[in-house]
């Protein structure tokens, strides 16, 4: 399982190397870290407890600031032996890198998610995986690391960064910067009335005729509709903005006419089957845990949906329906998120935002960054990935100096500046 986790780029929010760098130009792997014990249940802190382990970029230098990468459950870029490579290509040499490797790379969190009979027993997963656990699984290991008193920089983008926030909302005090990317928060924008899946309204707008041959393809072959709305809702990771809207036709187009070369071409692409292969096994039920979570706002807070087609949102309906039940019953409930404290952090908080990002809204993305009395935002011309910032090396610089040195630094300014051309205006 591990060999597969290394080759998948991501599920909603990875992409293939951090920025664009180069695999050739990667350091060769090492491991440099240690391992904390943390209770099953942090509710339960007398309870049964495992170690989680995490890893360094390079031997720890306390006279350095210290970088915690956030990955949640269903992202892959911290893994074992990854963190060198992430050091070089994002962070440089001026920090101590740390990436937490999370609850489900260890069996015993995984086993505590089954019954007798070796099943999924999902009120027990939503116990161990929810993202309260991880939260504190962050803080163990800043304790570890730093001490009480001791303040963190943190890094994430999109679930991620949604991670960052709602630690930011429990142990703010212990963070001295934070970068968040792409920083989804299904809280803000379904309080908003805010959808990000607009995928029936721009293929209609593209060329009108689209929503028709996908209605129709859809009802020819019905047993390929959880596939190929799957195809199309991972084709927003791989394909840039410019192309998208032709790719997007050409693909619904191939499914109206029954083309099964060029949608299973467009599948292994997307990695799709990969991807249903991985949420199928053990680890993926922590996946399924926080996809919950991003989708559990909406259900009583949204407003309703068309008869359209969403991709995105009918993928994440289906993947969650077992949570859901639960809720339903009243078995489990969604992690509260209070915004309040976060009025009152003296932390610097960065939202970088894309105008076309179809995971994280980008006006729950200016939401969110008012929260902070230090929040920053810039809005880039791009998408969830960052296609444009990572080429021309803006989000790399943007990054840097910001950790480094502040939004009010020099050299944060000179970084803005350069980035100018592709800060989106209304």
């Amino acid at each position: 399982m591990h060999r597969v986790l290394s080759r998948i780029a991501f599920i909603i929010c990875l992409w293939p190397a951090p920025f664009g760098a180069s695999h050739a130009q990667e350091p060769r792997a090492v491991q440099i870290g240690g391992q904390v014990a943390v209770p099953l249940d942090h509710q339960a802190p007398t309870g049964p407890s495992a170690f989680l382990r995490y890893e360094l970029g390079a031997p720890f230098d306390p006279a350095k600031p210290t970088v915690f990468v956030v990955a949640d459950a269903q992202q892959f870029y911290v893994r074992t032996g990854a963190m060198p490579a992430l050091q070089a290509s994002l962070f440089g040499d001026g920090f101590n890198v740390v990436g937490i490797l999370g609850r489900a790379t260890n069996p015993a969190f995984l086993r505590a998610s089954l019954d007798n009979e070796g099943h999924t027993d999902w009120r027990a997963a939503w116990r161990i995986f929810n993202s309260a656990q991880w939260v504190e699984d962050i803080e163990a290991v800043r304790l570890k690391l730093l001490g009480e008193h001791g303040r963190v920089v943190l890094y994430g983008r999109s679930g991620g960064a949604f991670l960052i926030h709602q630690y930011l909302a429990v142990h703010g005090d212990h963070v001295e910067r934070a970068w968040t990317q792409a920083p989804l928060n299904p809280y803000i924008a379904a309080g908003l009335g805010l959808r990000a899946d607009h995928f029936w309204e721009e293929i209609g707008a593209y060329d009108p005729a689209l929503q028709g041959l996908l209605r129709q393809a859809l009802a020819r072959a019905p047993g390929e509709r959880a596939r190929w709305l799957r195809i199309l809702q991972r084709q927003n990771f791989f394909v840039p903005l410019a192309p998208r809207d032709e790719e997007r036709a050409r693909l619904i187009r191939a499914m109206a006419a029954g083309d099964t070369a060029v949608i299973d071409a467009a599948g292994k692409a997307y990695q799709v089957d990969e991807v249903a292969r991985m949420m199928a096994a053990p680890e993926g039920v922590a996946i399924l845990v926080r996809l919950y979570e991003f989708e559990a706002p909406f259900i009583a807070r949204a407003r309703p949906r068309d008869d359209g087609i969403h991709p995105g949102e009918e993928t994440f309906r289906d993947q969650v329906r077992p949570l859901r039940r639960l809720e339903e019953q009243g078995l489990i409930a969604p992690v509260a998120f209070d915004p309040a404290p976060l009025h009152r952090l003296d932390a610097e908080v960065f939202v970088l935002a894309g105008r076309h990002d179809h995971t994280a809204d980008y006006r729950a993305s200016i939401a969110l960054s008012a929260l902070y009395p230090r929040g920053r935002l810039f809005i880039a011309d791009d998408t969830h990935v960052f296609e444009a910032m990572n080429r021309q090396g803006h989000a790399t610089r943007l990054l840097r100096a910001f950790l480094a040195h502040g939004a009010d630094s020099a050299d944060y300014r000179a970084a803005e500046s350069a980035a100018d051309a592709l800060r989106w205006r209304e």
